[in-house]
């Protein structure tokens, strides 16, 4: 495959009725333009705001966009790293819809250059109750436990605390910058990757630093922009619902709040 597709942030379920419409028929026709493609697909994390599965139970909603990532990984490469709102993956999305699930990392290579991709929860410095809370949610008898509640009560529930703890966010109105982010992918690069992309801001970057690069394909859910590696060329696109038109963010961001 000679080009990347990645996308992040969608947060599937987050936002009004009228919001959601919008931006799943955005995103349909985003995923009908891959697959006429060849290339592969990365979601780099938050596909949905809230997704957990039962042994043979998996929420009902957004059915059109898992048909059209199952019609999509039957002819390509589709990886999901797994994010903090949608880290609860498990069998169905690997055996039933066909994508290949990565909890933490991905490495893949496209035109000679070697390429780091992780969703990126946990990498502020500040973040040390996150990443406790993190291997709590993420430990596997916890997940057994969890399971025990009935669909009915578990999957409402835990939509509950995902808008509780995006309102409470949204009040503090606190200005984010993404140096922890940038700083993070130069180490990657130093390492000796080419390029490292991140989700998890909700701001869109494309910046170089030595021969390699920093990318993030942005907020999905609200802005509709994502990221291209072409024959290992990088580049920064918004969707408008029909074609990819070349973006290009301002550095730094400005007063935007970091809500993920």
């Amino acid at each position: 495959m000679s080009k990347i597709y990645f996308f992040s942030d969608v947060h599937l379920g987050a936002h009004s009725e009228e919001l959601e419409k919008r931006k799943e028929q955005r995103l349909v026709s985003f995923l009908q333009m891959v697959e006429k493609e060849d290339a592969e697909l990365v979601i780099v994390g938050d596909l949905f705001d809230f997704w957990f599965e039962y042994k043979t139970v998996v929420p009902r909603r957004h059915l059109r966009v898992l048909g059209l990532l199952s019609l999509l990984s039957a002819r390509h490469k589709v990886y999901y790293t797994a994010g903090n709102h949608d880290f609860w993956l498990d069998s169905f999305m690997s055996h039933e819809i066909g994508l290949s699930i990565h909890e933490h990392d991905l490495v893949l290579e496209n035109g000679g250059r070697r390429i780091y991709i992780t969703h990126g929860d946990g990498l502020l410095k500040t973040d040390h109750g996150y990443r406790l809370l993190k291997r709590v949610l993420r430990n596997k008898m916890n997940i057994v436990l969890y399971q025990l509640l009935h669909p009915d009560i578990g999957i409402p529930l835990a939509l509950f605390f995902s808008n509780l703890s995006r309102s409470s966010r949204e009040k503090k109105s606190t200005v984010y910058m993404d140096d922890d982010y940038r700083e993070y992918a130069q180490e990657k690069i130093d390492a000796g990757y080419d390029m490292v992309v991140l989700g998890h801001t909700h701001w869109a970057a494309l910046a170089p630093y030595k021969n390699g690069h920093y990318i993030n394909p942005g907020f999905w859910g609200m802005d509709y922009t994502y990221a291209v590696v072409d024959n290992g060329e990088p580049g920064l696109y918004v969707w408008n619902g029909e074609k990819g038109i070349p973006h290009s963010p301002t550095f730094p961001p400005g007063n935007r709040k970091f809500i993920i």
